[in-house]
Parts: C-alpha cells; sequence; structure tokens
C-alpha cells in the first residue's frame, strides 16, 4: 500500500511541474538571456521536479526498479494529459484515449502481481 501512495505522490509531483513549466513557457515570448528564465511559474515546476525526484529516490530504494519505472511512467502519461486537457483546455485525440486505456489496464494488470 505504501508503494501506491508514494508512486501516487510521485506522479501528482511529476505532473503538476510538467504542467507549471508548460504554463511558465506560454508566458515567455523567447528566452534571449538567462534571467529570461526567471519566471515564478518555471521556478514552481523546477521545484516540484525537485520533489518528484526525491520521492522517486524513495521508490526505488525499496521496489524494484522493472516494476516501479513502468507502473510510474504510465501513471505519468495518463496525469500529465488528462492536466493537458482539463487546465491547458488542449484537446485529445481517439487514439490518445484508447493509449491511456490500455496503459490503464496495464498498470492493473501490474498491480495484480504486487510488489
Amino acid at each position: 500500500m505504501k508503494f501506491f501512495i508514494l508512486i501516487g505522490l510521485y506522479v501528482l509531483l511529476n505532473s503538476f511541474a510538467q504542467l507549471l513549466i508548460k504554463m511558465g513557457t506560454l508566458e515567455m515570448k523567447e528566452v534571449a538571456s538567462f534571467y529570461d528564465l526567471f519566471n515564478l511559474k518555471l521556478i514552481a515546476g523546477i521545484g516540484l521536479f525537485g520533489m518528484s525526484f526525491l520521492t522517486w529516490i524513495v521508490i526505488v530504494s525499496k521496489n524494484n526498479l522493472s516494476y516501479a519505472f513502468p507502473f510510474a511512467v504510465g501513471m505519468g502519461y495518463i496525469g500529465v494529459i488528462l492536466l493537458s486537457i482539463l487546465v491547458l483546455k488542449e484537446t485529445a485525440t481517439f487514439l490518445q484515449f484508447v493509449g491511456m486505456s490500455l496503459i490503464w489496464m496495464g498498470i492493473i494488470l501490474m498491480s495484480l502481481h504486487g510488489t
């Protein structure tokens, strides 16, 4: 159970980091210098990436990488697509929804095995 809580935390942190970085880049006209990167959303996104990295260290230190990595990446894909649709108002194709469904089925199958 602790594995699923940590993976959920990792996916949330990482997905919101992706979202904030995208939102930060949308506010920029161009990157002409290093100082153009000082944007609150970009900095917050990088901070969330750091927190997700620390969570990932805990996850891989206590679980098989061959189990944890596909689980986290699959959930991450789903999280980023859903946040992109809900927050950024991006559109998703039918094939993306089919892909998310297949990923979800794979995650369910993996979770039947357990950690």
